[in-house]
């Protein structure tokens, strides 16, 4: 544990020596995923036989959560990528796992490619990407969008449709030179991420590299997306905690009517608010990683995510208007952070389907 948080605390360093310059550029830097890859942060989920580290959603997220006080693009590409390894972890075949997970930990990159132009949420009904089974291939028609990792990833997992209804969808491992096409998005928020648009046409991949079987592509999907909602929600709470940080430094500096701003009361229970809500939010989200690796945890997961992404955005436009005409400057950290907050409101499922997911476990 103490080489896993000592590796992780010195990529952090390093990612916050590049984390402006990928947001500006909306372009990954190269060097920023070797460090990962060179300290296996790249594996934290998968088992040491299989060249990762072995631990488990607390571990994630902790690494996640420090990664999002100084870059949430970086943080975003990292969660996506243990995602797409866990997904061949819980539901490949040994092969499959001899075959990719090692290289998912050493040095090729992962996605998740579920969403499409029609939508994401509704993941039983939007899917329309063909994959039709010929002879021992499945030839891939059609579009994902918004696909994290996509503009640099070389293995993805990608839901496709292959019949009716919610037992017409089955997972597949993709391999970028198959000959998918993959167009770069211009995002407000986590820039850098790698967001893109991914196309497939004609597209032939070995019935081998079908997850669990044909059929169960739906189970796959939320068998990684409900877990996978616990770290994405560090996320949340570590551009909450990078940008409280900040704001604390700013206000204890900033002066006003001949007096630090942080003197004022307006401005003190402003601050105390914040950080009870961080400190609420931590508790939410490491109580369901705790749960994570024994348990269903799909209605408290999809908890740490609504908390987390109100928590971000409610720190982000503290830090904004505490900055004054200062925080609507862009390029800035509170910029940055109120940009990637509300696109954490977004991705990985919105605000709108937690609640709905929790509803319905409450009056079910």
């Amino acid at each position: 544990m103490a080489e896993f948080e000592e590796a992780a605390k010195e990529v952090v360093e390093f990612v916050k020596t590049k984390a402006v310059e990928i947001d500006r550029n909306n372009e990954m830097d190269k060097s920023v995923l070797e460090e990962l890859f060179g300290k296996k942060l790249m594996g934290v989920i998968a088992p040491q036989r299989y060249g990762g580290l072995g631990m488990g959603y607390v571990e994630a997220s902790r690494l996640v959560e420090e990664l999002a006080k100084v870059s949430a693009a970086v943080a975003h590409s990292v969660f996506v990528h243990n995602i797409a390894a866990d997904a061949i972890l819980k539901f490949g075949s040994e092969e499959q796992k001899r075959k990719y997970l090692k290289s998912l930990t050493s040095r090729k990159l992962g996605a998740v490619a579920i969403t499409e132009p029609s939508g994401g949420s509704d993941v039983a009904n939007a899917i329309k990407l063909r994959a039709e089974k010929k002879g021992d291939k499945y030839i891939m028609n059609g579009t994902k969008m918004f696909i994290t990792n996509s503009t640099h990833a070389d293995i993805f997992i990608v839901v496709a449709r292959t019949g009716e209804g919610r037992r017409g969808l089955t997972a597949l491992i993709v391999e970028k030179n198959d000959g998918i096409e993959v167009i770069k998005l211009n995002p407000s928020g986590m820039r850098g991420s790698g967001l893109g648009t991914v196309r497939f046409k004609d597209v032939e991949v070995p019935e081998e590299n079908v997850l669990l079987e044909e059929g169960k592509g739906l189970r796959v999907a939320l068998g990684i997306l409900a877990p996978g909602r616990i770290p994405f929600a560090a996320m949340g709470l570590g551009i909450a905690e990078g940008c409280f940080e900040h704001v604390l430094n700013y206000v204890k500096k900033r002066g006003a009517f001949g007096q630090k701003i942080l003197n004022f009361q307006a401005v003190q229970f402003m601050l105390a608010e914040v950080a009870a809500d961080i400190e609420a939010t931590k508790i939410l989200i490491y109580h369901a990683a705790e749960l994570a690796k024994e348990n269903d945890v799909t209605v408290l997961a999809a908890m740490t995510k609504l908390k987390s992404a109100e928590l971000a955005k409610k720190v982000a436009d503290v830090a904004v208007e505490l900055h004054g005409g200062y925080g609507i400057l862009s390029n800035t950290l509170v910029d940055r952070a109120y940009r990637d907050a509300k696109t954490l409101d977004i991705a990985e499922g919105t605000s709108e389907m937690m609640k709905l997911i929790i509803s319905r476990a409450l009056l079910s």
